[in-house]
């Protein structure tokens, strides 16, 4: 599927920002940012207060612990509503600062559900180009967090997030590729932001072999001999192995990782942990 949201004004859809209760997080605020300037779109702020968290607060056995264990105390629901609040504000400060020279349009929504269920259910009112960005850090380091969101969220092209190491986002848009199918898919997500920021593309082909690899170059060679700001990454050995395909990524120094759900760089079953160890700038998962 392409990489792509509704342009303002279009009704089709817009990047769901979604805060809920991890701390907001800058660099995640800045990518949807970016995606919705790039594709010149609205930008929807979605505060979820999880009813989870709150339903479990109301057992009389709930207590809270601070991260150094000396500390603990009695949950309430109405003292985790305060908190949920708390955070709200302070994100919603975050954004207001970054989005202020954006011209993006910026709406709120507030509701009390599960996570997941929130978003799936903004983006049906609205879909089906929406892209769903997490307002938080990406700390899990399991696949079954974006598995179950391309599966729950299904009026998204694609998902944005950050990782706990993200510190920027100038810099060349890393597209990760393993064969052509994908290519068109991402290509035209990466045009937008290089020309948002005034940045190069580099291709980065991610082939689990010698032969499909060279196989991939050449077609990508056509299919880019026209585009002066494109090039592709020169071949290093992986071995297949995550954490070198991470490795790689980190040295490119990029503003934006662009890569498909269910490869190589971000399969759809196992750990995070070598990608979002090496992750320096925000990831556009295309579905």
């Amino acid at each position: 599927m392409i990489a792509h949201v509704a342009e303002a004004g279009e009704a089709m859809g817009r990047v769901v920002l979604r805060f809920s209760s991890q701390p907001p997080n800058d660099i995640a605020i800045r990518a949807a940012l970016q995606v919705a300037q790039a594709f010149r779109s609205e930008l929807e702020s979605l505060f979820v207060e999880d009813q989870q968290l709150i339903d479990l607060a109301n057992f009389p056995f709930a207590t809270e612990i601070s991260l150094n264990g000396k500390r603990r105390h009695s949950l309430s629901s109405t003292a985790m509503h305060h908190q949920f609040l708390a955070m709200f504000r302070d994100a919603e400060r975050r954004l207001q600062a970054a989005a202020q020279n954006s011209e993006v349009p910026v709406k709120r929504s507030f509701v009390r559900d599960e996570p997941v269920q929130a978003l799936a259910s903004a983006c049906a009112q609205r879909g089906p180009w929406n892209v769903v960005a997490l307002g938080e850090a990406l700390t899990n380091n399991s696949c079954v967090v974006l598995r179950e969101l391309f599966a729950s969220v299904t009026d998204t092209t694609g998902i944005v997030i950050a990782g706990p190491n993200s510190k920027r986002t100038d810099g060349p848009i890393v597209v990760a590729v393993e064969d052509t199918e994908r290519l068109p898919g991402m290509l035209p997500a990466a045009s937008r932001l290089s020309e948002l920021n005034g940045s190069e593309t580099k291709i980065l082909i991610t082939a689990p072999d010698e032969k499909t690899y060279f196989d991939t170059d050449a077609e990508l060679r056509l299919v880019i001999a026209d585009q002066p700001n494109v090039s592709i990454v020169p071949r290093r050995e992986t071995h297949g192995e995550p954490a070198c395909v991470a490795e790689q990524i980190r040295v490119l120094r990029g503003g934006f990782l662009i890569a498909h759900f269910s490869s190589q760089t971000i399969p759809e079953v196992g750990s995070l942990r070598p990608l979002l160890a090496a992750l320096e700038c925000p990831l556009f998962l295309v579905r």
